[in-house]
């Protein structure tokens, strides 16, 4: 490594990055790509290079590739504090998906600000407990002062509530789960 990427990356965040490989290689995406205004990383198989480009403040690029591990370990903490921006919106259903039997997870449609009232001070949209049909409006994200109604997709009863009042959500992340009728 070079002296450059080393004064940007620190050994938390290579932990950090062996943990995204781990759960890319687990994963059903072929690549991962994470960018800000200092750092470019792309992880990928298949054909994708895996590369790290960095740059200081004098404008050096310094590029790293990056090998899979054979082994790592990982505590949960940290894979927990890992996330994996998607790479791909194929890989995340616009439909409610089933995490157990006869329950099914409604997820983000967009990345925002979620809402779970009409307005503030309102009562939420639904609750631990409601009745929801296919129809019924669960909340809203909003991106850029415009609102979007998450609508249920299914018919059953709100069981757990994943993301709370104005949390900035990602495209894909489970909102609610449901157990339908």
């Amino acid at each position: 490594m070079s002296k450059n990427l080393l004064s940007i990356i620190n050994k938390q965040d290579v932990e950090n990055l062996t943990t995204l490989i781990e759960k890319l290689e687990g994963s059903p995406f072929n690549y991962l790509k994470l960018e800000n205004q200092d750092l470019k990383i792309v992880i990928g198989e298949n054909g994708v290079t895996e590369s790290v480009e960095a740059s200081n403040n004098n404008g050096k690029v310094t590029e790293l590739n990056l090998a899979k591990p054979e082994s790592v370990q990982v505590t949960q903490q940290e894979a927990a504090a890992a996330t994996v921006e998607q790479p791909t919106p194929e890989a995340v259903l616009d439909k409610p998906t089933p995490v157990k039997k006869g329950v099914v997870t409604i997820k983000a449609t967009t990345t925002g600000l979620f809402y779970s009232q009409p307005e503030p001070g309102a009562a939420p949209y639904v609750k631990v407990g409601d009745r929801v049909e296919e129809d019924t409006t669960v909340g809203l994200i909003e991106i850029m002062k415009v609102y979007s109604a998450i609508l249920s997709g299914v018919a059953g009863e709100i069981v757990e509530i994943h993301v709370e009042d104005a949390q900035l959500v990602e495209y894909g992340q489970p909102l609610f789960s449901v157990k339908q009728k």
